[in-house]
Formats: C-alpha cells, sequence, structure tokens
C-alpha cells in the first residue's frame, strides 16, 4: 500500500515531484523513490508502505525487465504468484510489483483483467511517450488526476495535485451534489479540471496531450438472468468463497489483523478469518463513552466467542472531540460522514499492534443492508393504497408530530416520484433536499449527476431493491464507504483490505436471488444464516448500528462554538455561495429542536472548514 504522483508538463521539475510525493509521505511513511526524464518532462514519485518484500530490491518506481517501462502502484495485487506462473521471467524481487509490471509488458492493456486485488497503477511507456493509469474495479484505491488540455497530473489524493499551485476554481455543481448526497459523486471533484478516475477504467495519456478512458470493468456486465440456487447451496458456496477471498488476503510480511464492530460483516469475516488460522488472530475495535454510540460490548461478545485477540479502546468525548480539528487535514475535499471520526481514530489505534485490516465493507451493498430499502416499501405501499396523494397526505400528518415523525415526514416529501430512490437515500443520510439546496444558493438545483448511471441500471429486469443494491456498488460504495476508510486509514500508515469486494465474491453476490438478501423481512439474510453458524443468535439477530459519531450531541454541547464560528454571516458572506438568511434559519430551528437538522449543519460547518483550509490557505 502506497502513494503515487506524477506529471507530464514542462511547468514541472524534480523539486515539485518531490513536494506533491512528500506531501502524501503517510501514505508511505517507510520509503520515497522517484522517476524524472527532464527532456520528456515527466516524473513517476511513489511513497511505499512496506507490505510484501520488503527489501529495497522492491522499492518504487521500477523499471521493467525489457527497460521500456515504469511502474508506480498502490495497492495490492493478490493472484500475484498465479500471474507470475504464466509469464517467463527470472524474478528479481518477491513483490507483486514486478509481476503486475510484467504482465503489462506481456499482455498490454489487456493486463487488468488478470489482477484481483485493489489497485491504482500508472505506468510509462518511454519509447512511445504515453502514461497509462488504471484503477481497479471497485474503486477500492483512489487515483485522481488534473488535465485542462495542456498540463496533466495525477495522485493518489487531491493534496497533492493542489500542491502544485494549479488553479484552483470551485466547482458548485459538485458542491450541491455534496450537499445532497454528503459526497462527491462520479468523476467529479470540488475543482474544475481536477477528476476521479472512475472505478473500472483506465485512462491512457498520448504524448502529454490526448486523454482516451476507456471502461474494462462493469459489474452489469456480470449479472446472469434467472439464476437458481437452493438455500443450503446458497449458503455452502457464500463460505466457499468468502473464505478463499480471506485467505487470499492473508498474505503479508508485516503483521494484519481485523477490525471487528460486532456487526454481520465484520464478525462473519473474523469468523471465517479465525477458522482457517492457526492462532488466534487480532481484532480491534473502540467504543464512544456515550452509551447511545458504544457497540464495543457486541464485538467484546464476538471475540470471546470466537476467541480472538481483541484489542479494544474507550474513545473519551474529548479525545474525539479533539480529533475533529484535523480531519481536515487527511480529507481534502468535502465530506460530510461523521464515521470519519471513529474510522480515522480505529485506524490510529490498529496501526500500534498491525500494519494490515481486514474490514466488512460491501456487505451491506451486496446483501441489502441499509434502511431506504424499507423506506421504498412503506411508501410503494401507499402509493397502491392511495396514489401519489397518500405519500403527500401522509408526510403532511407526520410533520406536525415529534422529531422523529418530522424527519419521517422529510423522506416521504418526495417531489419526483419517478426517481424518488435518490430522495430517499439523500434524507435517509439526513441531507440537503434538491428544494433547500434550491435556497441555500438562491438558484435552481436538480440532482442529475447519478442519473445516467442510474438509467442503465433501471432499464435492467430485475427487482427494483436489485437495481438499488447495483446503484450502490456502483456510487456510494467507491465514492463514500471506500473514500472513507482509505483516507483515514492511511493517515496512520495501515493499509485495509476489504474481503467482500473480491470480484469474483461480488459477481457470486449480485446472481443470488431475491429472496436469499431479504426475506421474511430480514435484510442480509444469508449473511446471517452463515454467521448463525459461529454465533448465537442474539449475536446475530439485533438492531443494526452502523458505525456513527455523535455529532448532533455535540453540536448542542461542547461543539456548539462550531456553528458560531464557521456558520456567522462574516464567513459565510465571505465565501460568497450561501445564503445567510437560509442558514440562520436552520441554526434557529436546530437550537429550538430541530435536532434531525444536525447532518445538514455538520455538512455546511466542514464545507466551511474546507474551504478555510483547502481553498484560501496555501498548500504546504
Amino acid at each position: 500500500m502506497c502513494g503515487i504522483t506524477g506529471f507530464v508538463s514542462q511547468k514541472f521539475n524534480i523539486e515539485h515531484l518531490y513536494k506533491m510525493t512528500r506531501s502524501i509521505k503517510h501514505r508511505g511513511p517507510d520509503t520515497e523513490g522517484y522517476f524524472y526524464d527532464e527532456s520528456s518532462s515527466i516524473g513517476l514519485g511513489h511513497r511505499r508502505l512496506s507490505i510484501l518484500d520488503l527489501s529495497e530490491h522492491a522499492n518504487q518506481p521500477m523499471t521493467s525487465h525489457c527497460e521500456r517501462y515504469v511502474i508506480v502502484f498502490n495497492g495490492e495485487v493478490y493472484n500475484y504468484k498465479e500471474i507470475a506462473k504464466n509469464i517467463e521471467r527470472t524474478w528479481r524481487t518477491t513483490s507483486d510489483t514486478e509481476i503486475i509490471l510484467e504482465a503489462f509488458v506481456e499482455y498490454g492493456e489487456d493486463f487488468v483483467h488478470h489482477l484481483n486485488g485493489m489497485f491504482a497503477i500508472a505506468i510509462l511507456d518511454k519509447t512511445e511517450n504515453k502514461l497509462y493509469l488504471f484503477r481497479d474495479r471497485f474503486g477500492i484505491k483512489p487515483l485522481l488526476y488534473f488535465f485542462d488540455g495542456k498540463t496533466f497530473a495525477f495522485a493518489s489524493e487531491l493534496k497533492a495535485l493542489l500542491s502544485l499551485n494549479l488553479p484552483k476554481i470551485l466547482n458548485k455543481k459538485a458542491i450541491k451534489d455534496y450537499l445532497f448526497l454528503e459526497y462527491i459523486p462520479q468523476e467529479q471533484t470540488v475543482f474544475n479540471h481536477y477528476f476521479k478516475l472512475k472505478p473500472g477504467h483506465y485512462l491512457i495519456l498520448k504524448k502529454g496531450r490526448e486523454t482516451e478512458i476507456k471502461q474494462y470493468y462493469d459489474i452489469i456486465d456480470k449479472l446472469k438472468p434467472n439464476t437458481s440456487i437452493s438455500e443450503e447451496e446458497a449458503i455452502a458456496k457464500l463460505k466457499e468463497k468468502l473464505a478463499q477471498s480471506i485467505d487470499l488476503r492473508k498474505i503479508s510480511d508485516v503483521p494484519i489483523g481485523s477490525f471487528l464492530s460486532g456487526g454481520t460483516d465484520s464478525s462473519l469475516i473474523c469468523s471465517i478469518f479465525q477458522e482457517i488460522n492457526s492462532v488466534p488472530i487480532e481484532t480491534f475495535n473502540i467504543g464512544f463513552d456515550i452509551t447511545q454510540y458504544d457497540e464495543s460490548g457486541f464485538a467484546k461478545r464476538v471475540s470471546e466467542v470466537l476467541k480472538t485477540n481483541h484489542h479494544y479502546q474507550l474513545v473519551n468525548d474529548a479525545e474525539a472531540k479533539k480529533h475533529i480539528e484535523f480531519i481536515v487535514d487527511y480529507y481534502d475535499e468535502p465530506f460530510a460522514v461523521p464515521s470519519v471520526i471513529p474510522t480515522s481514530i480505529l485506524s490510529k489505534k490498529t496501526k500500534e499492534h498491525v500494519t494490515v485490516a481486514f474490514s466488512g465493507d460491501g456487505g451491506d451493498e451486496l446483501f441489502m443492508g441499509y434502511g431506504y430499502y424499507n423506506w421504498h416499501t412503506r411508501i410503494e405501499k401507499l402509493k397502491k393504497l392511495g396514489g401519489k396523494s397518500a405519500v403527500k397526505l401522509a408526510s403532511i400528518l407526520l410533520s406536525t408530530l415529534n422529531n422523529k415523525n418530522k424527519r419521517a415526514a422529510r423522506v416521504m416529501d418526495i417531489p419526483d416520484f419517478e426517481n424518488n430512490w435518490m430522495h430517499i437515500w439523500s434524507q435517509e443520510q439526513y441531507m440537503f433536499t434538491e428544494k433547500e439546496i434550491t435556497q441555500l444558493f438562491n438558484e435552481p438545483y436538480k440532482h442529475t449527476s447519478t442519473f445516467q448511471n442510474w438509467q442503465k441500471i433501471d432499464a435492467l429486469p430485475i427487482h427494483p431493491f436489485e437495481k438499488i443494491s447495483l446503484f450502490d456498488i456502483q456510487n456510494y460504495l467507491s465514492n463514500d464507504l471506500l473514500h472513507k476508510i482509505d483516507i483515514a486509514s492511511m493517515s496512520s500508515g495501515l493499509e485495509v483490505r476489504v474481503p467482500m469486494l473480491d470480484h469474483n465474491f461480488v459477481e457470486f453476490a449480485i446472481n443470488l436471488p431475491m429472496n436469499l438478501k431479504i426475506k421474511d423481512g430480514e435484510q442480509k439474510y444469508l449473511l446471517k444464516k452463515l454467521l448463525s453458524s459461529y454465533l448465537p443468535k442474539e449475536l446475530v439477530y439485533r438492531q443494526k448500528w452502523g458505525f456513527p459519531a455523535p455529532i448532533g450531541y455535540w453540536l448542542k454541547t461542547d461543539l456548539s462554538y462550531l456553528i458560531d464560528d464557521y456558520l456567522n454571516k462574516e464567513i459565510v458572506e465571505q465565501i460568497g455561495l450561501f445564503n445567510f438568511n437560509y442558514i440562520e434559519k436552520l441554526v434557529h430551528e436546530f437550537k429550538s429542536g430541530s435536532d434531525f437538522h444536525y447532518k445538514r449543519l455538520w455538512a455546511l460547518i466542514y464545507f466551511n472548514m474546507w474551504y478555510n483550509r483547502w481553498y484560501i490557505s496555501k498548500i504546504e
């Protein structure tokens, strides 16, 4: 696991390469390396977190045996030994980097289909003066680039690109999408001319001026209509596939462990990981000293049953709140996800013991674990009973009751019944509605960034829940959850691996029948059935918690100063994007008891904190 950087531009020299690469030294604290060709104005930089082949021979940038190609690579390719068997070389290292590079020499662009893992790869063809960028199938590893038609640069994190002092023009459309979704979607970033390479895609830069982007993987192509399988066979196959993925991801030359929240996904991964391990595995969890946000008791009980070597630490209010002060340094574009706080703290604590950890990300998307599936069902029932008017009436009635029901009223106040899924998702996350964003900016807003992707999925002859699941895999997973865990873990030099996102496991899961994902109202049905063979039912069949932080409580108490500091008239008008009167009204309602506004206020606070750190301030 590492950080990569590079550029093709006569504007830059070796000093620029040093600066951008060292800006992400947290991603690779062990060593750094550089390739720079002054005649072609091409630079490649690398920060290394040593995981496989700890020797200096595996350092990057690495040149191919034929000396034509140079690679910098972030991630892990777990099947590299299998790939090596089909390539005739005398290997110089035991690293996956060398084999990945030689696979490109052997197979050309098609080499990417051979890779099983998480990766962001840059390969320079010195002869043809071509630069290739590849990103893994599901976006586990990030890869961003700047291109304005003349200057090209890429990096693992936006902050490395910003260190080049290229133009920073705010992307207002992306900011509106952020306030609707809690993250910036698709290939957009918060600045114009800065982009994310989408998962399952690769980019070719020819002679520094011409870009071509190709898609090499689409999960939709892996759907197999009318797949039939019994429950017993599905459970056996689920265990087999997940065990294969975990076993493949065990490969490491440094200590490895696993996050254990006590929820379904991490508990199942730890159960199988422990089963195939000969000694107790290392598991990690943190807890808050606010009871309603502390799931650590469940994790402790799971650990006792599985007999893992469990590491637990209670995080007090003061430590958690202090962490808010520097998460904006990690997340270098707006990202309104409060769970970045516990995730960052957990990563830091985990790194004290291991360098690699497993995570359960992907389970909710593949097996339909989110609350908005229930909202979709409720709304469809109301529509059948009385049409759209019944849904509107329910929304009006609920808005007259308590906070919980007022929040429900917002979910059901649907502006567009043809695309109600997106509104439901936004309100399930407590974010701004399209109508509210229109008021906030004093100009019309309609969310369109993800529509093209949805339209392709919506045309499929499958259950509506399966459509939402596919959409989440392609959007929410990569732009939100995987972004969160990558930045949080790499800020501490910790590599996180996600067994449920092995593409073989994903392709198996998406083709399971609906009634094995949600059955008799039980979400993640098949995962829980398998987990029941390891844990007592009271640890399996319980309320879903997630991994939240008590931001709403803090904004009412010790962090109320953030409202005063970042949502005051002076700073809002200085930024010049938002309607202060609307924000003032929102703050007043929150302080008067409308607690469900907390996430909207946090999104605005975080944006203004980000603006002060990454837009106004000089980039260090």
